[in-house]
Formats: C-alpha cells, structure tokens, sequence
C-alpha cells in the first residue's frame, strides 16, 4: 500500500531517467501518471513508533530523513495495514508463531524435497508416480516458457500476511516505472536465498503491486534450482523462471509490462553474505546487460539493504576454499549459514529494496563489446548512487560498495 495521505503529497516531479544508445548517452524525461504520488524524505516532529526490545530487530527509521536537497521526492511503498500491523504485535506467543514460519518459509528448498524422499521410502504404492513425477520436473516446458506457471491464489494465501510480519520490506522508488515497458531488474546483493524477492513477490500483502503496478515481475532463478521437486512448484507458482537466455528473452518478447529480476551475483555472491558485507560480484558480470539490449529492455538497478543481515555464513578459510572449489567445479554454492540460536532461523529484519532509475538503451541485436561496457558502466554508476544516497538512512555503518 501507499504510505497515509498524511504523510504524502499530491505532486510528483520524476528525475529525468539515464539513456545509453550505442552511440551516445541520452535523456529521455516520460510523462508522470497524474494519480502518482509521494512521500518526502524529509524529516518529521512526529515520533516513530517504539520498537519492541528483540536484540536483531532492525526496523525502518521512522520517521523518515532527508536525503538531500534535491530531486524529486521518491515513491515509497510498504505493506498493507494488517501486515504493519501484526509486524507490531507484542504478544510472545503470536510471535514465536512468525518466527516458525518464518523459519518453515526459509526452509522450504530442504523441506519439500526431504518430504518427498521420505513418502518415496516408506510409502511404497506411492513409489511409481513419483518417480514419474520426479523425471517430469526435468522436461517440464513451463521451466523455460518465460512466464512460470503462476497462480494468484497462492499469492492471496493468508499465511503470507504473517511472513510479511517477520520480513518487513519497504520499496523504494526512483521514479514510477512505466508498464509499456519490460524491465530488467539487476538485483543486488544476492544473500543466501534471495528471501526478500521470495517476499515480495510471493505475496499480495507485500505491497509490491502498487509499487510496480502494471509489471509482472519474474524472478530468474538457477536451471538446476527449477528442477527440485515440489520446491520448482512453489516457485513456479508465484512466477519465478529460468535464469536460461532462451526463458529470459521470451519473458521479455511477451511485452506488456512482463520483466525479469536478474540476481547479477548468483549463486557465487551467496558466498559473501555476512552482516557488513558490501562486496558485490559485478565486474565482468555483462551477460544481462547483452540481453538488455537484445531486447531494447530498460536496466534498473536494485539494491536491496538488510539482505545480508537474515542470515550468517560460517566463516573459516578451509570452508572457504572448499565452497569456492565446488563452485567453480559445480557452478552451484553450497553455503555454511545459521541465524538466530544458531540454526536456520532467519533474523528478524526489515529490508529495504531501492529501485535505481532505468537506464534505457538502444535495441541491437548484435550489440559490440563496446555497446555492453558503455551500458555496463552506466549501470554501475547508477547502482553506487543509490547506495550512497540511501546508505545514511538505511545503512548508516555501511562501507562503500565493492565490486569484484
């Protein structure tokens, strides 16, 4: 939802977005929708509302900062009321009933498959159709049809309300995106699971589809990952796809507003998720890029604040060594983590997801290397500014960032 007409205002004036063609960079300045609307980062005698005393509860500043002096104010959106609501909730039992789920949530890639295995071992009759089933999941066209197999009633699911609770994400936006268009979505940084993606898009009450109104977002997740049984259906279902070029560029083709949420990172920067940690796997991650371009897709830069916070990588240099030689040889991470006890429960954190200006560029089907390092760099650029603009309210210990 929008955040109350109290705290908002009526008039909108959108930052001219970054252009790239192949020859040069350009400005092009789209017509803001009349009912837009935002909110002013400027600061509030209001008092913000008092958090409750859990050590790794990191709420969102409120009320909001200035950031600076100029520009445009940006759109900011949050939850629906009953999510903000519940994310208040002081009773013990009514939260450790979040952190459960919570927790089944962040553990639903061990979970489902582990379920499986087990009803194949000591269910027999049961064996047959799902080893039919499980040979399925690995020529299943709905993993590279570009769309995913999406159903808004898993979205519309009550459960999600209380997950929103535990994970509470703001959205912050440059400026309105337009729906003519489809988006890449750089994301960064990549975490363990990408819990704030699953979040957000997962569900209804997560506010994102006022904040992208009229863009089906698609998340790209690793080929190997959509194969997992029953997993690959939860997934499916709230429209991620294959990471795969032939799935990105039909999700792009199809038009419409229909966009595709990159984690540039992958599976290699969930090696680096630690509390602190700003070290990004950007600089010769160009693939996306090249698609852009095929498809004449604006890039918008996503830095998503407090994702390195859910959970902590276990670090020790034989570890570390270990799981970077079965990445380069498995091309898949096998990260050691645990959050709060000690285990797999995720911290209780409030990210934040800044949505960058779009970079647009030039439609080519053979784009040069020159092409790609030119809308590379904008990119990158573009991503350090929103870092640094939102670093002091957001993160205000935060390094700067580093690519690597």
């Amino acid at each position: 939802m929008r955040l109350p007409q109290s705290t908002i205002r009526s008039s909108l004036l959108i930052p001219r977005p970054m252009t790239v063609t192949t020859q040069q960079f350009r400005s092009e300045a789209p017509q803001a929708p009349a009912n837009v609307q935002t909110q002013t980062l400027s600061g509030a005698n209001t008092k913000a509302p008092a958090l409750l005393p859990e050590a790794d509860e990191a709420l969102h500043p409120l009320p909001l900062q200035k950031i600076d002096k100029g520009g445009a104010d940006p759109l900011i959106f949050d939850a629906g009321k009953a999510v903000l609501k519940l994310s208040q909730h002081s009773s013990r039992t009514y939260r450790g009933f979040q952190t459960v789920l919570a927790t089944l949530f962040a553990t639903l890639i061990l979970i489902l498959p582990l379920s499986l295995l087990l009803t194949f071992i000591y269910v027999s009759w049961t064996r047959i159709p799902i080893a039919a089933y499980v040979a399925f999941c690995f020529v299943d066209p709905a993993i590279d049809n570009g769309i995913g197999r999406q159903l808004e009633q898993v979205r519309k699911l009550g459960i999600w309300k209380h997950i929103n609770a535990y994970f509470r994400v703001r959205m912050v936006l440059e400026q309105k995106l337009d729906p003519a268009h489809s988006y890449i979505f750089g994301v960064s940084p990549h975490g363990i699971l990408c819990f704030t993606g699953q979040v957000l898009m997962a569900s209804q009450d997560s506010g994102v589809d006022d904040a992208l109104e009229g863009i089906t977002f698609h998340t790209a997740a690793l080929h190997h990952v959509m194969k997992v049984p029953l997993f690959r259906e939860y997934l499916l279902s709230i429209g991620v796809i294959s990471s795969s070029r032939n799935s990105i560029r039909r999700c792009l083709a199809r038009g419409g507003g229909h966009s595709v949420g990159i984690i540039i990172g992958g599976a290699k920067e969930s090696l680096y998720t630690n509390r602190g940690n700003r070290k990004l796997i950007l600089k010769n991650r160009k693939g996306f890029v090249r698609e852009a371009i095929m498809a004449g897709a604006p890039l918008v830069p996503v830095f998503v604040f407090g994702e390195n916070d859910i959970f902590q990588q276990l670090d020790h240099p034989l570890l570390s060594r270990l799981q970077r030689w079965l990445q380069h040889k498995m091309k898949f991470a096998i990260p050691v983590f645990y959050g709060r006890f000690g285990f797999f429960v995720p911290r209780r954190t409030s990210p934040v997801v800044i949505f960058g200006r779009p970079i647009f560029v030039q439609k080519t089907q053979s784009p040069s290397f020159d092409d790609i390092n030119k809308v590379h760099a904008a990119y990158l650029d573009e991503l350090h500014r929103i870092y640094n603009k939102y670093r002091p309210i957001y993160d205000p210990e935060g390094d700067d960032l580093v690519i690597i």
